[in-house]
């Protein structure tokens, strides 16, 4: 890849990758349940898109292996896992220990595309995804330490009293957003094993369709409702139809066909950085500056990793 086309492909990945950080921000004003949100997104954005991919995707159906067609689904299943194992930890640990535990993915990512795809990374990347995850803990630390000096004024064993008090359900939500980053590792493989010879937007309207029915039968299974919201929120469902979705995970797609899924994984950990960051500016979450030291952090290890390759 020139660097004329590796700074394309970054350009587009970092469009995407500010668009998701606004996710938080959107879910953090809708009032629905958290299955109906990530149902929403996936089916209107599918609906969407679908006027201009609906004679291709029967077409290209037609063309590919028994493999590929297995894969393409295997994709969409993977994206729906994500979204509700992650979403349903929110439900049973902290934020902080979820976005830590869901960010992991560029590790199972890169060891994946190495397995399966023969795209083995370099040593910067793995010292990338090193200095990355240790940005994330210090997040973690600091938020951990910011809450216990609220409640008691004393910083001394945060840390380790947050872990020696843990719960049955915390562990379980520590569990969840585990497989998260695992189900997000799945869906960026098998995009990055269709996406060399596949157009995006049928790929991808297939995978939103695809994941968006298997969230709304879970959120009927699970009775969360899926109706009775007011008209806020169903414009901020609109919203994350529109941003995070349409422009941020189909940004991503377009990045698979040019870049490794590992380096593409290690890119969107730039989304907790820009969550923080609205999240002070909308929201008046302090950043302080343990947590702007986080960030940086985390920014340097993309750039360190994403440096591996030409």
């Amino acid at each position: 890849m020139s660097i004329k086309d590796g700074l394309k492909a970054y350009g587009f990945l970092g469009v995407g990758v500010f668009t998701l950080g606004w996710s938080a921000i959107l879910i953090r004003f809708a009032e629905a349940s958290p299955l109906a949100i990530a149902a929403y997104r996936m089916l209107g954005a599918a609906l969407v898109l679908l006027p201009f991919s609906a004679g291709s995707i029967v077409a290209l159906w037609r063309g590919l292996a028994p493999r590929e067609r297995w894969i393409w689904m295997a994709s969409s299943v993977f994206l729906a896992l994500h979204f509700a194992l992650w979403i349903e930890s929110l439900r049973h640990t902290s934020v902080a220990s979820s976005v830590v535990l869901v960010t992991t993915n560029p590790i199972f990512a890169g060891v994946g595309g190495w397995l399966f795809l023969g795209d083995k990374e370099e040593r910067f990347f793995w010292a990338g995804v090193g200095v990355t995850i240790g940005g994330a803990l210090l997040l973690v630390w600091g938020d951990a330490g910011a809450s216990a000096t609220a409640a008691t004024g004393d910083w001394s064993g945060t840390l380790l009293g947050s872990l020696l008090r843990g719960s049955l359900e915390s562990l379980l939500g520590n569990a969840l957003a585990l497989g998260g980053a695992v189900m997000a590792s799945g869906y960026l493989l098998c995009g990055r094993a269709l996406r060399r010879n596949m157009p995006l937007i049928p790929y991808v309207t297939v995978c939103y369709g695809v994941s968006g029915t298997i969230l709304i039968l879970a959120a009927f299974l699970a009775a969360q409702p899926l109706s009775g919201y007011s008209p806020s929120t169903w414009s901020l469902l609109a919203a994350m139809v529109l941003g995070p979705t349409l422009i941020g995970h189909t940004a991503v797609n377009w990045a698979l066909k040019h870049m490794p899924p590992g380096k593409v994984a290690l890119s969107i950990l730039g989304e907790p950085v820009v969550a923080a960051v609205l999240a002070w500016w909308l929201l008046a979450e302090p950043l302080g500056g343990m947590r702007a030291l986080a960030c940086a952090i985390i920014l340097a290890g993309i750039a360190w990793g994403a440096s591996s390759r030409k």
